[in-house]
């Protein structure tokens, strides 16, 4: 039966086509007399939170030539000094509030807008008095003192040198070749490090008083405050916050020229993976407000992409594929014109004019013949089952993501407004619309769009082919008699893995009292942790742990069993491939993931409760009868070739590998040779993960919004009704990290920016252990005392790094730990930020921590318990494998009281103990020039 017909003359029929959708009527707007505009919304997710948002309207194309990044520059002040928080105070005062630098406190710049991002984890009186006096101080009360400007120079141009390599070298080439006049072309946020350092205070004062004005403002709120008392707010701080006079001047657009004929651009390129892209324009356009019709044309155009992708996915499985990967893409160029591209990833040392040829075909076969009614009825079925999970998930949703809806109901200046629908409306609003659509006007919109300029096409490879040879493939392509319709799809057997036989007998059950969850264990020895919670409506989290992990792997197999680990799912089942399976359930979520952990392996999954039993049949099958089928090579051959291409590159990871190697040299964890990955097959990984699949003891958690009584019930007719697994894991793997007494200090050098560098130093701490636990804690503590000293000295005191990290890492009975500090830095910095870094941590180990420090670390982590444990996911991780280990469920009792009564005494001392000797330092720095 087919679908409705529907046209473009729909709105002509309708005339609801071109009525504004009604917004979620939750949400209060208004605007002050000063022209700034607001949204705002009482959400309880989580609990006493508030979430803000404030956008400026303004980017970096509003930006003069000369100083480039000043948006972004001026973005990064209104951390460093304002009319009520002195320079280098506001981190201190918001952790007071609980707010956490990075986490809570944020901003970012774009084209065309600045955001700032502010989470309080309550909305007490002196928290909302901090919020909105900083946020009113962005407005007009920021300092930009001369010399905080010149320090926060530094920090930019690190950001922009961290920025740098063959990636940033490919975006600037590709958009010269693209869009050689538009003015988008030289407008990247960051800049450069001519115009970063040319901007001066008197730059950034003037650009702030022509762009920082209420009329130019949106204020956002969502949060657990009544609307009355949020809008009393918004007025008291803002409404006294006066607009200039002068009008505000913005940039013209450069429209591309859409008459430009077919153009080439080769490009050589070794360290990123090959591709061929063809772009087609069209010139830019809006749509509008949020209607019915506007709608009609976004579900039109997601249809035919999503079924032309789907096609082209299906073509790159199997031995013979033609491409690795192929996907096309719609998407707006700045407000410079809108672009449908088609990207190929050719086969690994295969041939780009096969993989080339191969998609356009795919491409030229829908121009030619459209789509089918089951094409369309399978996307439309998933879209409605995703509208109706959304409904039951409506309490759910979080203020941190509920602003970000608001923002788009005010548009962007040049760009179209987003809807903010109440979600029990979206089911009648897409299914009137999708009723309108059929095959036909699928087909007229794919040709449509698909057929603007004539392509730019873009070859990035080691040896690129000349343009002649790309032209002549296009021009074949295009020249080819038209393809056959697509054949119809096969008719499936039904689903082979219902029945496992009898369900499992329980032989014991037991409520644990602290957190408060059920153990049932079932004859076969498979014990079951469930707990039914509803944090998160429509979600059921489920892992299955077994083996010994990574310590019962030898360590030639190490390699295999890591990367293997995300292949075994791709795999399929012995009855069937995965793309069967997905083929049978085509509008049903299912899916496995698979992980090796220190001393287990696991297979996870989240499913909404329409799914619940078939998961845990697909789980249950791919533990009696994995399929191992290898379908996918080329996208294996791709992952391999993607991260040998890339790993010179990064200054982070031609570290981490040469410290490594100077510390266990031969570590089975380190990158192996090229030509032992290019050997995998699919019958390795079947080797390591079958007897570990269909053998080993298993321990199943399920957490999540279903009753405890069907949890049971569906996993004793599958995990129950397995036979005993008896294997024992051997504790094989050799390579546990131990420190010792070494402390190398490590020089490498890396391919990528000569601008970039890297220091680290690396601190050996103990095995991770339950008896240590409250020792592991203080550390903790520690590292944040230290993550804020670093970054004061490194980034705000000596401009040189953009964000230091500072991590401690712990293993229940694997790795030693440690606490690492790294830095990412310029090459003529190393020696300021090794100096810096050595003089912070042994001023901290000698005990020169204050309660005040300690204070400001705790308070952000205590301020987030209640709504971290108000999670599924917070279940799912203290209740999944605590069999194997019980410590996680006294853990889970004991880290907040660990936290609230730890010591000053307990920090210094784990301080002392544990930082005053001799860090493992590592440098690495470009590659001399040849």
């Amino acid at each position: 039966m087919a679908l409705c017909v529907g046209t473009p003359a729909e709105a002509q029929r309708n005339p609801r086509a071109n009525e504004v959708i009604r917004t979620d009527p939750a949400v209060r707007q208004g605007r002050l007399p000063n022209g700034l505009r607001y949204a705002l919304m009482r959400n309880d997710r989580p609990v006493g939170g508030l979430s803000i948002r404030l956008r400026f309207d303004v980017g970096s194309y509003e930006e003069p030539d000369e100083y480039r990044g000043i948006a972004h520059f001026l973005e990064h002040m209104a951390f460093n000094g304002t009319r009520g928080i002195p320079e280098g105070e506001l981190v201190r005062r918001f952790a007071e509030a609980g707010v956490a630098f990075g986490r809570d406190q944020n901003a970012s710049t774009s084209m065309f807008a600045t955001t700032y991002d502010l989470e309080l984890p309550r909305s007490d009186a002196a928290s909302l008095d901090l919020a909105f006096g900083w946020l009113r101080d962005i407005g007009d009360g920021l300092t930009l003192t001369p010399e905080a400007v010149a320090r926060e120079q530094g920090v930019i141009i690190a950001e922009h040198n961290g920025r740098l390599g063959p990636a940033r070298d490919w975006y600037e080439a590709y958009q010269a070749f693209a869009a050689p006049d538009a003015r988008s072309r030289v407008r990247s946020p960051i800049g450069t490090s001519e115009t970063i350092r040319a901007i001066d205070a008197g730059a950034l004062t003037a650009f702030h008083r022509a762009w920082y004005r209420p009329d130019n403002a949106i204020l956002v709120i969502a949060g657990d405050l009544p609307v009355n008392q949020m809008e009393a707010r918004v007025r008291r701080a803002f409404g006294d916050w006066r607009a200039p006079s002068e009008p505000m001047v913005r940039a013209e657009a450069t429209p591309l020229d859409p008459a430009r004929p077919l153009d080439v651009l080769v490009y050589p390129e070794n360290h990123l993976t090959s591709t061929v892209g063809l772009c087609r324009l069209s010139p830019w356009q809006t749509l509008g407000p949020d209607t019915r019709e506007r709608r009609r044309h976004y579900i039109t155009r997601g249809l035919w992409a999503g079924i032309l992708n789907r096609r082209l996915q299906l073509l790159s499985q199997g031995a013979d594929a033609p491409f690795a990967g192929a996907s096309v893409s719609i998407s707006p160029w700045t407000r410079e014109a809108n672009a449908v591209c088609l990207n190929v990833t050719p086969p690994v040392d295969g041939d780009w004019r096969a993989a080339t040829a191969a998609a356009l075909t795919e491409v030229r076969r829908m121009e030619a013949h459209g789509v089918s009614d089951p094409e369309i009825k399978r996307l439309v079925d998933l879209q409605k089952r995703s509208n109706s999970t959304s409904i039951r998930r409506a309490d759910d949703r979080y203020s941190s993501s509920l602003v970000q809806g608001l923002l788009g109901l005010f548009p962007v200046h040049g760009l179209d407004p987003s809807g903010f629908v109440r979600p029990r409306d979206i089911p009648a609003i897409y299914n009137g619309v999708v009723a309108g659509i059929d095959a036909a006007a699928v087909q007229a919109d794919f040709v449509s769009a698909w057929n603007g300029s004539e392509p730019l096409i873009a070859v990035r490879m080691p040896e690129p082919p000349t343009a002649d040879e790309v032209r002549a493939v296009w021009a074949e392509a295009m020249a080819a008699p038209a393809p056959e319709p697509r054949p119809a799809d096969e008719e499936l057997a039904g689903w082979a893995y219902e029945d496992f036989g009898p369900a499992g007998e329980i032989v014991s059950r037991e409520t644990i009292a602290e957190p408060g969850f059920t153990r049932v264990t079932f004859a076969n020895g498979v014990v079951l942790n469930v707990k039914s919670v509803q944090f998160t409506r429509s979600q059921i989290n489920v892992s299955v742990e077994m083996g010994g992990g990574r310590n019962a792997v030898p360590d030639a197999d190490f390699q295999t069993a890591s990367m293997g680990a995300g292949l075994v799912w791709s795999g399929g089942l012995g009855q069937h491939s995965l793309r069967e399976i997905q083929d049978l359930f085509p509008t049903r979520r299912i899916g496995v993931g698979v992980r090796m952990q220190n001393d287990t392996f696991q297979m996870f999954s989240t499913v909404a409760p329409a799914e619940f039993e078939l998961q845990l049949q697909a789980m249950t099958a791919l533990l009696t009868d994995p399929g191992f089928r290898d379908d996918f090579p080329g996208q294996r051959r791709q992952m391999i070739d993607t991260v040998y291409r890339n790993v010179r590159t990064s200054p982070a990871n031609v570290l981490t590998l040469a410290v490594g190697e100077a510390l266990a040299p031969g570590n089975p964890r380190l990158l192996p040779p090229r030509e032992q990955m290019d050997a995998l097959t699919m019958a390795d990984i079947e080797r390591i993960y079958r007897p570990i699949l269909t053998e080993t003891p298993i321990e199943v958690t399920i957490v999540g919004d279903l009753s405890e009584e069907r949890m049971i019930e569906k996993a004793a007719a599958t995990f129950g009704a397995l036979p005993p697994r008896t294997l024992v894991s051997p504790d094989a793997g050799s390579y546990l990290i131990r420190y010792g007494d070494a402390r190398p200090q490590v020089q490498a050098t890396h391919e990528g920016a000569a601008d970039q560098a890297m220091f680290t130093a690396t601190w050996p701490l103990f095995v991770g252990d339950a008896s240590r636990r409250r020792e592991q804690r203080a550390l903790e503590l520690v590292r944040g005392v230290l993550q804020n000293r670093i970054r004061d000295e490194v980034r705000e005191t000596l401009g040189a790094t953009y964000s230091p990290g500072v991590g401690t890492r712990f293993e229940d009975g694997g790795d030693d730990g440690s606490l690492s500090v790294s830095v990412a830095t310029s090459p003529a910095d190393i020696e300021r930020v090794r100096e810096a870094v050595r003089r912070v941590v042994a001023e901290v180990a000698a005990g020169q921590i204050t309660q005040a420090e300690l204070d400001n670390v705790r308070g952000p982590i205590l301020a987030r318990i209640p709504e971290t444990r108000a999670t599924n996911s917070w279940w799912y991780g203290v209740l999944n494998g605590s069999v194997r280990e019980p410590q996680k469920l006294r853990d889970a009792v004991e880290w907040e009281s660990d936290y609230r009564a730890m010591t000053l005494d307990e920090l210094k001392a784990a301080a002392a103990q544990w930082l005053s000797g001799e860090p493992i330092e590592g440098v690495a720095l470009p590659q001399p020039a040849s």
